[in-house]
């Protein structure tokens, strides 16, 4: 993604703030950005709520859970971390005090963190190993708890002496490293996973470089090992090498491309190129590897498919497939980076895209 991305850009930019909310009357069709007939390079896949079935159980079971123990719920409420694993949407939802676990496919829902043993009392952030556990920060607990793919819990990291507010957090496979965000103590940290040995941490309240105020997700490139942190309250992101040494860092507070006013999530493509989501925005911003070109931006406010409420958490796996959480609008939507592998692997589907749309989406406008 190059300048080139910039002609459609400028052309919509006078609606990249929307003071209206639009409802989008559901029709079939396909949504890609930029539209026709720039080159396609985000395409919206899915849309998630969990359960589509009343809940039946009475009300007193629906917040103490059944007689096992368990907490069960049916629609996610007020979702923050996503993520992508094996088919399936993982759900941090900080109101349900769970994690939803919804395949793509059969659309069956299971849960983590919804037991007697391990059970989460405010997720916050998701992650992965490279031996398919799945790490959640339980930002009330000040814990990082592991779990299998079958939900037991395996590992937990830290207590109330270790983290004040741990939030975002992100893992280097390759070094079997975990970093987490500690809000409230305006740093992050990275641990070993294998030995639980805290290695560094790197920050403090401020404004200089490897400073922050009120940071809040993180991001791995799997290329290089480079840690992106999104330092929330100072309006930028900064990029940071494997060992915690300072890179560099882009953004400042505005009201056009480029600038943030409540930048939250972040996630990395297989290309380096960087994406931020501005939950005041309610769109997602990528940058280049390094945040010096604003590449696209694609989004806006509203509660049809690729339109956001309270946009919070980004997660890209290894193919490019993107999952964003709505938070004001309870569900999570899928996307794909139309990448050159995506291209070879898809020439069929990369053919209808780049061809003239058939169908419109008739809108319409609340003040």
């Amino acid at each position: 993604m190059k300048a080139i991305l910039f002609s459609i850009q400028i052309i919509t930019v006078m609606l990249f703030f929307q003071a209206c909310a639009t409802k989008e009357v559901e029709v079939e069709r396909t949504i890609v950005f930029p539209q026709y007939p720039e080159e396609p390079r985000i395409l919206y896949l899915a849309t998630y709520r969990a359960g589509a079935k009343e809940d039946t159980s009475n009300a007193l079971d629906i917040f103490l859970g059944d007689k096992k123990g368990e907490k069960r719920v049916s629609n996610i409420i007020k979702p923050y971390g996503v993520g992508l694993q094996n088919g399936k949407v993982y759900v941090a939802d900080t109101a349900s005090d769970v994690v939803f676990v919804m395949d793509e496919e059969t659309r069956k829902l299971e849960f983590i963190g919804n037991g007697s043993a391990g059970r989460l009392s405010s997720p916050v952030g998701i992650a992965f190993d490279r031996d398919k556990n799945i790490y959640v920060s339980d930002s009330r607990d000040r814990k990082i708890k592991g779990y299998d793919v079958n939900g037991n819990i395996n590992f937990v990291l830290g207590d109330r002496l270790d983290f004040a507010s741990p939030t975002g957090i992100a893992i280097d496979k390759n070094l079997h490293r975990l970093y987490v965000v500690d809000t409230k103590a305006h740093q992050f940290k990275a641990y070993d996973i294998a030995t639980k040995e805290h290695l560094y941490s790197v920050g403090q309240r401020g404004t200089r470089d490897a400073e922050f105020n009120f940071p809040t997700n993180i991001a791995v490139d799997r290329r290089n090992g480079n840690i992106v942190v999104v330092d929330t309250q100072n309006f930028r992101v900064q990029i940071f090498d494997k060992e915690g040494k300072f890179i560099t860092k882009f953004g400042n507070v505005g009201n056009k491309p480029g600038t943030f006013a409540r930048p939250k999530g972040v996630g990395i493509d297989s290309q380096g190129n960087i994406y931020v989501a501005d939950s005041a925005f309610n769109n997602i911003q990528i940058f280049d590897e390094y945040g010096k070109s604003l590449l696209m931006y694609f989004g806006g406010g509203g509660y049809g498919p690729a339109q956001f409420r309270l946009i919070t958490g980004v997660y890209i796996d290894e193919n490019d497939k993107i999952v964003i959480a709505d938070g004001f609008s309870g569900r999570v939507q899928t996307f794909q980076y139309v990448s050159e592998e995506w291209k070879k692997k898809n020439p069929q589907r990369y053919s209808e895209l780049k061809s003239a749309p058939k169908v419109q989406t008739e809108q319409k406008t609340e003040k």
